[in-house]
């Protein structure tokens, strides 16, 4: 009662498939309620039929003579089936709240700066109010702070190094995700990270919408760790190339075409050089 009595009369954010408003719980304060746009499943339901329909119809047409000499049965050789499937499914699975407030405390119990069990990663993740939760509505801890969309702007100099400063924390936290735990945002884009004043002045990074989380499996994680190795200590692209295929990371006939694997490999070896630090080849130790 308190919940509904308590709500704005008008949406704070609003988006394709739901809604925002605010409100406040006793002895909780202030809430985030989300809200599902009424019958947007049947409009989603129908758009997803008709992608798979292009994608079967696509999928169906048969090679021109120059690809059928090559072997190619398909005017398109990708799975575009399967990967419309996919691409539907994760947004069936994002518009069911309960699977986002399932990927909110997961994500919390992992990184949280209240309740987070990493040593070296802590950032702001709202608390869920799993009682007030359905699959149309999704009630949680109302956090302030500032987009990062709308932090460019700033230029005074400890602006400048609180965004910084932010910067880091966001580096440590993506690369926890991707190397340490396996459990991944799987949409930070910066309209979903907020920057927020900690009550004795600091900043910290606060992450919003949890719709989908992914999971990078443990070899995975084991194989990008030595991809760096390898190029750091042998700056060796083509090897990096060749554990990207038995990761799966990159299609095998990719790497089968020598035009296709040198191209890779060049394009490796220019991002590592604008991204990582070598070590000085005549230093000793």
């Amino acid at each position: 009662e308190a919940l509904l009595s308590n709500l704005t009369e008008e949406p704070v954010a609003a988006a394709s498939v739901g809604q925002v408003y605010r409100s406040s719980l006793p002895g909780r304060g202030d809430v985030a309620v989300k809200v599902q746009r009424p019958g947007i499943r049947d409009v989603v339901a129908r758009d997803a039929e008709l992608l798979l329909g292009v994608a079967r119809f696509l999928e169906g047409l048969p090679a021109l003579p120059g690809q059928r000499e090559e072997g190619q049965t398909r005017l398109i050789s990708t799975e575009l089936v399967s990967t419309t499937g996919e691409f539907v499914s994760r947004i069936f699975e994002e518009m069911d709240y309960t699977n986002e407030a399932n990927n909110c405390q997961l994500f919390a119990e992992l990184y949280s700066e209240h309740a987070g069990n990493s040593t070296d990663v802590s950032v702001v993740v709202p608390r869920i109010y799993p009682e007030y939760c359905t699959e149309n509505v999704l009630v949680m801890e109302w956090i302030d702070g500032k987009k990062l969309t709308d932090v460019g702007s700033d230029d005074e100099d400890e602006a400048v190094a609180e965004n910084l400063e932010l910067i880091r924390q966001s580096i440590d936290s993506t690369l926890s995700q991707l190397l340490v735990t396996g459990v991944m945002h799987a949409d930070p884009h910066a309209g979903n990270l907020l920057k927020i004043r900690r009550d004795d002045g600091s900043v910290a990074l606060g992450y919003l919408d949890f719709g989908i989380l992914s999971t990078i499996p443990e070899r995975v994680r084991d194989g990008l760790t030595c991809a760096v190795a390898l190029q750091v200590f042998e700056r060796d692209a083509d090897a990096v190339a060749s554990l990207f295929g038995e990761l799966m990371l990159i299609p095998q006939e990719v790497l089968d075409d020598d035009g296709e694997r040198s191209a890779l490999a060049e394009a490796l070896e220019v991002t590592f050089e604008e991204s990582l630090l070598y070590p000085d080849a005549g230093a000793g130790g």
